[in-house]
């Protein structure tokens, strides 16, 4: 599992939509599914921060790829 936290600003790049406080999991809100606003930090499979919002933290706990918020090292 990929490392996770609740949404930090300051792990994404400036001026990036997750840096704005973006869901960055939905391309920054074009899926309908998206909630929003970010709730959770989170590394890809690439190693970069990425951001969700709650709808995108469930989905991805889920499928196993982040731990649930609180249950990281």
């Amino acid at each position: 599992m990929r490392q996770s936290q609740t949404f930090d600003p300051a792990l994404h790049q400036a001026g990036s939509p997750a840096a704005e406080g973006g869901c960055s999991h939905h391309a920054g809100g074009s899926d309908a599914d998206c909630a929003g606003e970010a709730v959770v930090s989170f590394e890809d499979s690439d190693g970069q921060w990425q951001s969700g919002c709650r709808t995108a933290l469930e989905e991805l706990v889920e499928r196993g790829d982040i731990e649930p918020l609180g249950q990281g090292a």
